[in-house]
């Protein structure tokens, strides 16, 4: 079933974001350009920037927020987009406007009851996850489980995230098929056996793939469908429902790559049956 999401409102983004930073980027270009890296777009009218940058944002939020409540239905989701990791209550960077997987969590536990609570959060992006690390750190939300597998050689550093990180495995540049799926491997075992969620969220870039520029990792195509099929079939023996964005991932073949693992891991699971708790 493919859905298509609304966008997320104002409302909707106070849950998690202060009034000010929303104002921020809202009013000018000034702060997206910042946030993109991108300074010609603070040259721009904000009305282009607010219609062709950040309402595609809000978009995004919309979309995991929705593939989230749709992963108890059906067992799993993929939001096509989404998994927007460095931002936080207060702040963005590295394209990454809002915080969607905490947006996500806080909505999905108030209309659920409470019955889903306990969350795994599986970040498999290059780029290490400080944005949602340090909501987690902001909101004291210890039913917050991250795992984080990435490029210690990279962009962001951030060493205050690294404490709400419970699961902190940090890779090297030019690393393999071999060695990233034996990390990945080991990191799986300990975060189930640490912690039983009640939902898998899986930040699923691509851009650990071979020839990705801001990578630089040599992880394969088929590694990549591989680390997909281990993490959903985590959550399938956990019998937990499991919700994937696709956050970052800047090669030529990402879309490619990305279809492939979307298609396999249809074949390989079709309908996983969700947790009784729902």
């Amino acid at each position: 079933m493919l859905v298509e999401p609304q966008e997320a409102t104002q409302e909707m983004l106070k849950d998690v974001h202060t009034e000010e930073y929303l104002l921020s980027v809202n009013e000018s270009g000034t702060r997206l350009a910042e946030i993109t890296e991108i300074s010609a777009i603070a040259l721009l009218p904000n009305s282009i920037v607010q219609h062709r940058l950040n309402r595609p944002m809000r978009v995004h939020v919309a979309g995991t927020i929705l593939a989230v409540g749709m992963a108890l239905q059906w067992g799993w989701s993929i939001n096509l987009g989404g998994g927007m990791h460095h931002a936080s209550y207060d702040r963005g960077g590295g394209w990454c406007v809002y915080d969607d997987w905490t947006l996500a969590l806080r909505k999905l536990r108030r209309e659920t009851g409470g019955a889903i609570r306990k969350a795994m959060l599986i970040d498999l992006d290059v780029h290490q996850g400080n944005g949602h690390a340090r909501d987690k750190l902001h909101f004291k939300d210890e039913d917050l489980y991250i795992l984080d597998l990435y490029n210690a050689d990279l962009w962001p550093w951030d060493t205050a995230a690294k404490a709400a990180t419970n699961c902190d495995l940090p890779m090297r540049t030019g690393t393999g098929d071999e060695e990233y799926l034996a990390m990945l491997d080991k990191g799986l075992h300990t975060a189930f056996s640490e912690f039983t969620p009640d939902i898998v969220l899986y930040n699923a870039g691509t851009d650990i793939l071979i020839g990705d520029p801001l990578g630089r990792c040599r992880v394969s195509p088929d590694a990549v469908a591989k680390r997909d099929e281990m993490v959903f079939q985590a959550a399938h023996d956990a019998g937990v429902p499991i919700c994937m964005a696709l956050s970052g991932g800047y090669a030529k073949d990402s879309a490619g790559v990305i279809s492939k693992c979307i298609e396999h891991v249809v074949q390989k699971f079709g309908l996983i049956q969700p947790s009784s708790k729902v």
